[in-house]
């Protein structure tokens, strides 16, 4: 380079100074007069003429700039070299010739400009300097004719002059900026036209190293990266790669023709211009470099922008404003693109930190503080670099809740806590009545919530060992360097953690996007996990903060060895989670962001000790240390998670994280129980087999088995009842006190004790009474909100309390067995259905149920208090319920001519019919009774015995009156006298007692009217007795008649007594009051009408619990068309037993049509799948059924062939008459009787769907074809998304399970528990979890909806409609008439 100025002194520099000045002024005053005007030529005709000016013009740069000397000089220059862009009249005819070689000269002179200068940098001088960059920069965007030596020429003059202005310890003016922008464009532009020369290249990296201590430099090399990787990614991975978007200057960098060959070796050579960025910060640096107080942050911008090119080969970008089609709200998953969050643009206005004194913006994944981090002085461009936390919905911290006490588990043999787990603590006021916070929707500056941690990587995203191949050398060195001295590790203030962190936070994205079956070279693992334990252990709050920010799902992507990580991570969440006001991150990160991303980590780990119980931990104290200490195992540490889970609960005050943390609770809960319970070999045999859906067996096995095996006293009480004691306990706690104002919170709190309710666990009676009990308090104290406060979602909360309510009655039925229980329960219904109590507290007096005016919280409070109401008659075995054939429910021709159908209290449809007996039958009163209600229907069969059923002897039916003998011929005419008793005899001698005189007698009760007509009843009875005491005045004898009894009845008019019996009978029952409003106690069908036995039909098909559907896929590795997936289940082969055992475990087959009675066995699931992978549950013949007391669910495994049969069949019933249903039904095909099924049809017609994926490979579910499975199904004639909700199940290595839930989160009511996205569980947890999540969703869309009323609903309303129409309108005399047979 010392070669670039040999030879281009001026020779008027050997003169004195006076006389070079005066030649030069007098030489470029006339050239500069002649520049810009057309019509004058040049002065300078040949070469030496034009060397000899150039010699003048070169002396006159080195002129003060006092004067316009130096000016002109450049004026001329600039204007001369634009002779290889376009020719002028003012350029000399020489260099119009051949411009290249005085362009060449042109450029050696004028680097003479930038030399250093005595004195402070002028304005005049930066003008200067900009002009000629700018005439540079133009010569080298629009000039086509300049050869290789003029490139090389013109990329020396750059690299000089920033050498000049940038190399220490010269201080940078203010035209370095432009300087190295001008360089890097140009140097771009080269590489397009005229590629550099290796040399060049080199003397390029040499010269950038000594320039790295300038911010502008790392600013600038920063975007030429960008701008060069936005154009290298479409090139390596296609054009379905999401692009890297940067600003539109930085992609205009990058010429436009530039091949794509040169890209590649552009960008890689660009790439290591700035070399590791760690050198700024070693002995390489300079001793001058050293105490450079900028250099702190340079070596962060370095490190943000390394981190930015990973995210763009990762496929993390940022997410453009625009609408996406197909988008599945909130969820991060399309139909076919993938939702991304793209990383925004670097900004390129400068701000000073002195400037912004408090202001916080966001550093890789750190927001970090930048008048914390560094120095006043230092020059930091605006980055609105967004958390990579998902976008959840902030809300304010509430007041009153009580800090965290470490709980300690007991071990097996330890008794259960006598306390509440929640500490007997110093707590603020809580909340007044009147407070009440409304989940409404978030304004639209604040994003939607989401269940991701954070945006996904995409699906072609390269390997972690390329990545780390490019850049893994420079981020494990950034993230080893420490304040401490540790062997050759160099000692560095807390000014370098921000970078730190930023490469810190950049491997773990790395690890985190490994795909699943990628391998990842041992070395890597190895020093990642190093960089991990190193930098949890040092505690710097920056490195910490950006650890947890990025690893949220470090535990759940199957890298090898990473569960050795469980010790040191567990530390820190303890930091994080169990500390309410995190003083020493305050500054650097948002307090609810922090704790999110360490509840999304423990999420991960809960799990693990169950799952690798005797697995030994190294110790994480000193991992390079030879001894053989161990930490022990997996399973030790089961109880400090346990107590950091309900410590964080206690601290946390957010309504997201709160919801993430219930959601934990019953994860965790349920799988310590579910480990602890007997395994299946252990069992009896019945026990092993699946559960029905039929209400009288689940009221059987409730009643027994679940009533006393899981209420009992237990002798030692085991570790999952612990647990589950210290849960309920808390939230319960919680729910009538801190969380009570908050709407979003106590449904999912509400939803969890439900699923509490349903752990088999054994515990104490007052366990399962004191949980009734507090959902009792918390209805009582909601519905006594003012009415002003009262608005649909605390009504939506009512009626959740209600359901959960439901749950631990069904569960635990011997509660009900408990006077004071039961007693609070029936106040809680009365309470929703009348809206008051009948007596307040103890010492009021009652008001009766006549005197008491209906005013409920709302109609759908009334509703689930009825729908309580009924699940307690149903617990305690006075209810309706059932499933019965149409032959049971008299619906046949023969049955329904033959039967009288009444309603009684205009709610319930009862059915009678005399069955016709046998010839050998006794003859006695029986009666068939058929009783439909709004929670279903039941069938008696009663009978009239004089003598009890039971151990009565079989025998010819007796009279009470003995058969006289006949009379002998002696006895004829002879009178026999008969003395007849009213008495018995010897009655007088029976001695009396006390119970003798409970009858009063006539003569002590009667009034003066009576005892005057029983005078005259004693004078008749005398006179009677005394005429027939008297003798027979003719002789003649009287022969008397044999007393024989009368024959026996055979019309018993059965259902005249039935009716009579209950009270119903009655003049006042069956008066018709003439009110439409009102009907009458017992009012008669007319089933002679048209369409009664299909109302009636249509009426016991609706279900009495809550029916749910799910579509069931399996979607193998690399899958993304509809008919590929639906094909999986075809044959078992295409599967995993994973998958096979999953659907074994949803539930019981069952044939389409038809009631399964009994229990099925894993036998009968194999004999039904036969050789298929789940095909034969498609829906044609068989689905998945599960079902308990309240709720229903059926699953479908769709098939290839499943849609096409159900389109065939709606066309082919919607052509058939509605009269020949029932021959139409014994002639169907197989794949037809999908119409009897109506929650199968119901499924595929409803709006709101929900899908269980299984998928192989994880990073399929953005290839997850949604929009066009739903079309190919015909489950949806439209292509919106928004009320589909997907649940898509990832087995990992482990034996774990990863979670990953998208749908419609945006609701008011917050998160869906207990899966949520980023959850990990056991095999023992999966269906149980499964289970929930679809009840749960169904429930919400249930609540949200005004078009979904609950099933008992449905079916009252349908009872009113067939009382409308089918009600007889016969007079009252009519009515007897027919009752009587008259």
């Amino acid at each position: 380079m010392d070669r670039f100025l040999k030879g281009h002194v001026s020779v008027l520099s050997c003169f004195p100074p006076s006389v070079g000045r005066d030649v030069a002024v007098a030489v470029v005053k006339p050239l500069a007069a002649g520049l810009g005007n057309p019509s004058t030529r040049s002065l300078l005709r040949t070469d030496r003429q034009v060397k000899w000016t150039m010699e003048v013009l070169c002396y006159g740069l080195t002129l003060p700039l006092d004067r316009d000397t130096v000016k002109l000089c450049v004026d001329v220059y600039t204007d001369w070299m634009m002779a290889l862009v376009s020719q002028r009249s003012s350029t000399p005819p020489p260099i119009s010739r051949d411009p290249n070689l005085y362009v060449q000269r042109i450029l050696r002179h004028l680097y003479i400009l930038f030399l250093p200068r005595s004195g402070p940098v002028s304005p005049v001088y930066l003008s200067l300097c900009q002009q000629v960059l700018g005439s540079v920069q133009t010569l080298a965007r629009e000039s086509s004719v300049m050869s290789r030596e003029t490139w090389e020429t013109l990329l020396h003059f750059l690299l000089r002059i920033n050498h000049t202005l940038l190399t220490p310890p010269t201080p940078a003016g203010g035209v370095s900026d432009l300087s190295v922008a001008v360089l890097l464009e140009v140097w771009l532009l080269a590489c397009s036209g005229c590629f550099p020369s290796r040399s060049l290249w080199q003397t390029f990296r040499q010269m950038f190293l000594s320039w790295r201590h300038q911010p502008a430099v790392v600013e600038q090399w920063s975007r030429v990266a960008a701008g060069l990787t936005s154009r290298l990614l479409p090139q390596m991975f296609g054009p379905s790669f999401p692009p890297f978007e940067v600003p539109d200057e930085d992609a205009s960098l990058v010429p436009a023709d530039m091949a794509d060959e040169r890209i590649c070796h552009t960008w890689f050579k660009v790439l290591h211009l700035f070399s590791n960025p760690v050198d700024l910060i070693g002995p390489a640096a300079g001793s001058s470099q050293d105490k450079d107080v900028q250099l702190p942050g340079i070596f962060l911008r370095a490190m943000r922008a390394v981190s930015e090119l990973v995210n763009a080969f990762l496929g993390v970008t940022v997410r453009s404003s625009g609408p996406t089609e197909h988008l599945l709200p909130n969820t991060g998953l399309t139909a076919r693109t993938p939702f991304r969050d793209r990383l925004p643009s670097l900004g390129k206005q400068p701000l000073q930190s002195t400037d912004l004194p408090h202001q916080t913006f966001s550093v890789g994944s750190v927001l970090v503080n930048f008048s914390v981090i560094f120095p006043p002085g230092f020059s930091v461009s605006r980055s609105p670099f967004r958390d990579r936390l998902p976008p959840y919905g902030f809300s304010r911290p509430r007041s009153g809740s009580a800090p965290p006490t470490p709980v300690t588990f007991p071990s097996a043999s330890d008794a259960p806590p006598s306390k509440s787990s929640s500490p007997p603590c110093k707590q603020q006021t809580p909340s007044p009545p009147h407070r009440w916070k409304s989940s409404s929707p978030l304004p639209p500056s604040c994003p939607p919530l989401c269940t991701s941690p954070r945006p996904p990587a995409h699906p072609l995203r390269c390997n972690v060992d390329s990545v780390l191949h490019l850049f893994g050398s420079w981020l494990f060195e950034a993230s080893l360097i420490t304040s401490g001295k540790q062997n050759d590790v160099t000692v560095m203030p807390e000014q370098w953690a921000a970078g730190r962190a930023e490469a810190c936070g950049t491997l773990c994205r790395i690890f985190t996007c490994k795909k699943t079956e990628e391998n990842i070279q041992c070395v890597y693992l190895s020093r990642f996990y190093l960089v991990l334990r190193q930098c949890l252990q040092d505690a710097c709050p920056p490195v910490l903060v950006s650890v947890l920010l990025n690893s949220t799902r470090l535990f759940c992507c199957d890298l090898r060895g990473v569960n050795l990580l469980l010790p040191s991570f567990l530390s820190v969440l303890e930091t994080v989670l169990l500390d309410r006001d995190l003083i020493q991150f305050k500054g650097l990160v948002s307090p609810v962001d922090l704790r999110r991303s360490s509840i999304f980590i423990l999420l991960s780990l809960m799990p693990l000790p169950l799952q690798l119980a005797s697995v030994q931990l190294q110790d994480s104290v000193d991992m390079m240390s030879s001894d053989d200490a161990t930490a022990g195992d997996f399973l030790s540490y089961k109880p400090r998670l346990l107590s950091l889970l309900i410590g964080a609960l206690q601290t946390e005050t957010d309504t997201c994280n709160i919801q993430l943390l219930l959601a934990a609770m019953l994860n965790v809960v349920h799988d310590s129980a579910a480990a602890e319970a007997p395994p299946p070999s252990a069992k009896p045999a019945q026990e092993i087999r699946f559960r029905r859906s039929d209400h009288q067996n689940h009221k059987v096995q409730s009643g027994t088995t679940s009533g006393t095996n899981r209420t009992r006293t237990p002798t030692v009480q085991s570790e999952a009842a612990v647990v589950w004691v210290h849960v309920v306990r808390l939230l319960t706690q919680r729910l009538t006190s801190q969380w009570r104002n908050d709407s979003a919170v106590c449904l999912s709190a509400l939803e969890v004790l439900g699923g509490l309710a349903k752990v088999e666990v054994q515990v104490e009676e007052s366990e399962w009474r004191r949980a009734v009990g507090s959902v009792c308090t918390y209805i009582v104290f909601q519905c006594g909100r003012p009415p002003p406060l009262h608005s649909r979602d605390l009504h939506s909360i009512i009626v959740a309390a209600f359901c959960c309510l439901n749950t631990w009655l069904t569960r635990n039925p011997v509660l009900l067995q408990q006077e004071e229980c039961l007693l609070e329960v029936l106040e809680i219904v009365e309470l929703g259905i009348s809206g008051s109590r009948s007596r307040q507290d103890q010492d009021q007096k009652v008001v009766w149920k006549e005197n008491k005016d209906l005013n409920p919280a709302s109609l759908r409070v009334k509703e689930a208090a009825e729908a309580t109401l009924s699940c307690i008659m149903q617990v305690s075995g006075a209810g309706l319920g059932g499933s019965l054939r149409d032959d049971a429910l008299m619906l046949n021709d023969s049955s329904l001519k033959r039967s009288k159908y009444f309603v009684l209290e205009g709610s319930v449809i009862l059915a009678t019919l005399e069955p016709t007996p046998e010839p050998d039958q006794e003859q006695s009163p029986s009666l068939l009774v058929v009783l439909r209600g709004p929670s279903g229907h039941r069938r008696w069969s009663l009978q009239l015995h004089l003598l009890p059923k039971d151990g009565r002897i079989p025998q010819k039916q007796t009279t009470l009156i003995p058969e006289q003998r006949r009379l002998t011929p002696e006895d004829v005419g002879q009178r026999k006298s008969i003395n007849h008793q009213l008495v018995p005899e010897h009655l007088d001698r029976v001695p009396s007692v006390g119970a003798d005189q409970s009858i009063p007698t006539l003569t002590r009760t009667g009034s003066a009217e009576e005892q005057q007509q029983l005078d005259h009843l004693r004078s008749t009875l005398k006179t009677q007795q005394h005429i027939e005491a008297l003798p027979q005045v003719s002789g003649q004898s009287v022969a008397m008649a044999t007393c024989r009894p009368p024959p026996p009845i055979s019309c018993f008019q059965v259902t005249r007594l039935l009716l009579s019996h209950l009270g119903l009978l009655t003049p006042e029952s069956v008066k018709d009051l003439g009110l439409n409003s009102i009907q009458p106690a017992l009012l008669s069908l007319d089933s002679s009408l048209p369409g009664f036995s299909e109302s009636l039909r249509s009426l016991d098909q609706l279900p009495s619990r809550n029916s749910d559907c799910a579509f069931v896929f399996y979607m193998r590795e690399g899958q993304t068309k509809p008919r590929e997936i639906l094909g999986n289940v075809e044959k078992q082969c295409s599967v995993s037993g994973h998958f096979l055992d999953f659907l074994s475990s949803l539930g019981w087959p069952e044939e389409v049509g038809r009631l399964q009675e009994g229990v099925a066995s894993r036998s009968e699931f194999e004999a039904v799948l036969g050789d298929s992978g789940g095909a034969a549950f498609d829906g044609r013949r068989f689905v998945l059924k599960f079902g308990d007391a309240l709720t229903q669910i059926t699953f479908i495994v769709p098939s290839s062939h499943t849609y096409t049969d159900w389109l065939k069949s709606q066309e082919e019933a919607g052509q058939a008459c509605v009269s020949s249903s029932n021959q139409r039904r014994s002639e169907t095909r197989p794949s037809e009787d999908i119409r009897s099924c109506q929650s199968v049809s119901t499924f595929f017609r409803s709006d709101s769907k929900l899908l269980i994926v299984w998928v192989e490979h994880f990073e399929d579910i953005e290839k997850f074809p949604l929009t066009d499975l739903l079309l190919e199904t015909r489950a949806q004639k439209e292509t919106s998304s928004s009320n589909i909700q997907l649940i898509f199940i990832h087995p990992l290595k482990t034996g774990l399970y990863r979670i990953s839930f998208h749908g419609n989160t945006s609701t008011k009511l917050g998160l869906v528990v207990p899966l949520v996205n980023g959850m990990v569980t056991s095999r023992r947890s999966l269906v149980f979890l499964v289970t929930e999540m679809i009840s749960n969703c169904s429930h919400r869309c249930r609540m949200e909806s005004d078009s979904a009323p609950s099933p008992h609903v449905k079916r009252k309303h349908l009872i009113n409609d067939i009382i409308l129409c089918y009600k007889s309108r016969r007079s009252e005399p009519a009515f007897y008439s027919a009752l009587f047979h008259l």
